[in-house]
């Protein structure tokens, strides 16, 4: 029978202590925590979904064949001494402001009707006859400004084919030196109009409808049934590009529940 050797009884106890001292603290360490509560349960989805997409369109008024929106492109020009050109500037400015108002009587609205620039070009040339030299004798004489020429321009947006020449003889008549109409001819619609109310909420009704239409059809492909609507997102209102003056378009990206 094997014996065994305690070669050292103090390490023994000690290591004994040991054990104890460690049973003792993870006990205690046990205690105090409580009891570990289990993993919280992540949220459960509400369910699935069947997203869909419709448009509507705004078809033109009866009047907008015969009365497109135009713009119009003002530009006004006068010569200045240099030594008038601050009161010629002041000038340039008033013309601007009196064709603007020119325009509101007609019925112009403001919020069409925009500055663009105002330029003052310097126009140089050699000193005059009899003037004294500012050079010494056999040196080049420079060039020197003998007028400005200021350049102005503003634009309106016009409803109506009605007002057209009416505002073009507005804004000649109040300083305007040239006037024309916007290259984008028939049709054009400055993004400041918009289509009335009434025409806008039917076409938002006609697009979510297309949108029901086309999720009813995927709800029954894959065997489901088409419950209520969970959000609606529309764009803004946009004129249609091609072909021009055919209305505005509207565009709604529409969610709806499974029918459980």
């Amino acid at each position: 029978m094997a014996t065994l050797a305690i070669s050292n009884p103090l390490r023994v106890i000690t290591l004994a202590t040991l054990a104890v001292l460690l049973s003792l603290s993870v006990s205690m360490a046990a205690f105090a925590s409580g009891p570990v509560a289990a993993p919280q349960a992540a949220p459960a989805s509400e369910g699935p979904f069947i997203t869909a997409i419709g448009t509507g369109v705004v078809p033109p008024s009866s009047t907008d064949f015969i009365s497109p929106q135009q713009t119009l492109y003002i530009s006004a020009q006068s010569v200045s001494g240099p030594d008038d050109i601050q009161k010629a500037s002041d000038e340039m400015q008033a013309r601007l402001v009196a064709i603007r108002g020119a325009l509101e009587k007609l019925g112009v609205p403001l919020s069409g009707v925009h500055f663009t620039y105002l330029n003052v070009n310097p126009q140089f040339g050699a000193p005059q006859p009899g003037s004294p030299s500012p050079v010494e004798k056999g040196q080049p004489l420079p060039q020197t400004v003998t007028r400005y020429t200021i350049d102005a321009s503003m634009t309106a947006d016009i409803p109506s084919v009605k007002l057209l020449v009416p505002a073009m003889n507005a804004a000649t008549q109040n300083g305007a030196t040239r006037v024309n109409v916007s290259a984008g001819g028939k049709g054009y619609q400055p993004s400041s109009f918009n289509p009335a109310k009434a025409d806008l909420d039917k076409a938002m009704a006609d697009a979510v409808e297309q949108a029901r239409s086309s999720a009813t059809s995927m709800a029954t492909a894959t065997g489901k049934k088409l419950g209520e609507i969970q959000s609606v997102s529309a764009m803004q209102p946009m004129p249609d590009c091609c072909p021009p003056n055919t209305g505005w378009r509207v565009q709604v990206t529409v969610t709806f529940k499974i029918a459980p």
